[in-house]
C-alpha cells in the first residue's frame, strides 16, 4: 500500500501576499466584464505595479469601450496537467483608462503578443485579491 503525502491533491485558500507574488509571475490574464451584450471576457499580457494591474488595449476595442470605471475581474492561472497541480488568481478592481504620456515610464515597454498598436493603457484598481493553489499528485 502506498501513502499519499498530506497535501497531495489538497485545495487551499492563498493568502493576498502568495496572490501579488503569483501575479507577478504569469504573463497572460483574463478580464472579464459586464456588458452590452451581457458577460464579456478576454486575454491580455499584464503586469503588476503599484498595486495595480495593468495592460493594453486599443481604443476602439470593446474593452476599452465597456470597462472605463466600471467593476472587473481579472484571472490568473496556471496549471500542470501532468501532476494535477496549479494555482489560479481572482482580482477584482475598476478599471480605468490612461493614455500612455499619462503612465509610469517602467510600463511604456509593457508588451503585448498581438500584433498592432495598443496605445491606450489600462490600470486596475484593486479592491480585492483571492487565490487558490491546488496541490497534485505525485504518481498519476
Amino acid at each position: 500500500m502506498t501513502t499519499r503525502p498530506e497535501t497531495e491533491g489538497r485545495l487551499a485558500t492563498l493568502l493576498s501576499y502568495d496572490c501579488w507574488s503569483l501575479l507577478e509571475t504569469a504573463h497572460i490574464a483574463r478580464v472579464a466584464w459586464v456588458g452590452a451584450a451581457g458577460v464579456a471576457v478576454v486575454p491580455v499580457n499584464y503586469t503588476v505595479v503599484a498595486g495595480a494591474v495593468w495592460f493594453r488595449t486599443t481604443a476602439d476595442s470593446t474593452l476599452a469601450r465597456e470597462c472605463s470605471g466600471q467593476r472587473v475581474v481579472v484571472e490568473v492561472d496556471q496549471i500542470d496537467p501532468a501532476t494535477r497541480a496549479g494555482w489560479s488568481v481572482v482580482v477584482v478592481g475598476t478599471a480605468e483608462l490612461v493614455e500612455a504620456k499619462d503612465v509610469p515610464d517602467m510600463l511604456i515597454g509593457l508588451e503585448v503578443w498581438p500584433t498592432g498598436a495598443r496605445t491606450l493603457f489600462v490600470r486596475v484598481d484593486v479592491h480585492d485579491v483571492t487565490g487558490r493553489r491546488l496541490y497534485g499528485t505525485s504518481g498519476v
